[in-house]
């Protein structure tokens, strides 16, 4: 603090010696005497030590918030901490589900792929056996056909005549012999690859307690409530943007706890959640 001596009165010109209780002022000795005579007063060095203990006190709720403070600092920070190092652990979380999935779907691939090749290997060696019969018979027919134009242009009458019923025996034995309709294509190119890939299109969700949530749901309509047993089944339409439906059942009053519920969402209608349950209480419940 600064030399009392140093400042003086602007009314009376003397140093400001005292300090007036009753007017919380500092004043004079004429000041005194003249305005602040019945009032409460002291030495202006006597008031100051008093008046810095008390203002020292003062200060204790303000050490008390600052050291709250810090440990809430202290807790934000860790938090903080937590929470980045949960957003690595769940990337990583992401990258091995996308691997063990990458690898599930390499190993399906070459399981479809030997399927594949093996029913293509199977309906092709079917035709190859089919061809090869084929071809047998038209090389038959073809050697019946030869002969008997090669008779006609060297063979006189004469052997014409003679051989003609060895020929028709010949033609007749050979054409029995060959089932055309037998020949047809016994396999089709029938085999297509039935796709399931409606779980590849959502694969999981990042799902968090967020304390506004339930106030961004809002229920629009209840319908289609079913009794099977003691299941309740019933679909619930709401509003939920960019949230994981998480829905318990409570029953009305004090001390119930709440009934285990089974969300699904509907495949034809986005918002759209299907909510059954299995309860053991009557009565109305939220």
């Amino acid at each position: 603090l600064s030399n009392p001596q140093e400042a003086t009165c602007s009314d009376h010109g003397k140093p400001l010696e005292l300090f007036c209780e009753t007017c919380d002022t500092v004043i004079c000795v004429t000041c005194q005497v003249r305005n602040h005579k019945h009032h409460e007063y002291d030495l202006i060095t006597d008031s100051c030590t008093k008046h810095c203990q008390r203002l020292r006190e003062c200060l204790s709720p303000v050490e008390g918030k600052k050291k709250a403070l810090k440990k809430v600092l202290s807790a934000l920070a860790e938090r903080e901490g937590e929470i980045r190092e949960r957003g690595e652990r769940v990337l990583e979380e992401i990258h091995e589900m996308v691997e063990e999935m990458i690898t599930v779907l390499r190993q399906s691939e070459r399981k479809l792929t030997e399927q594949a090749k093996r029913i293509t290997d199977d309906k092709l060696k079917v035709l190859s056996e089919q061809m090869k019969s084929a071809e047998m018979s038209l090389s038959l027919l073809e050697d019946v056909q030869d002969y008997m134009e090669q008779s006609f242009k060297t063979g006189s009458p004469q052997e014409v005549l003679k051989s003609k019923k060895q020929m028709m025996e010949r033609m007749s034995e050979v054409t029995e012999g060959i089932n055309v309709e037998e020949l047809h294509p016994k396999e089709k190119a029938d085999f297509v690859l039935s796709k399931d890939i409606k779980s590849l299109h959502h694969i999981g969700d990042i799902v968090t307690y967020l304390p506004t949530a339930r106030q961004q749901c809002r229920v629009k309509k209840i319908h289609l409530i079913a009794h099977a047993g003691k299941a309740v089944s019933f679909s619930l339409s709401m509003e939920a943007p960019g949230l994981s439906l998480l829905c318990s059942l409570v029953p009305v009053g004090k001390g119930h706890k709440p009934i285990d519920t089974t969300v699904t969402t509907t495949s034809t209608d986005p918002g759209v959640y299907r909510i059954q349950c299995n309860h053991s209480t009557r009565g109305a419940h939220t």
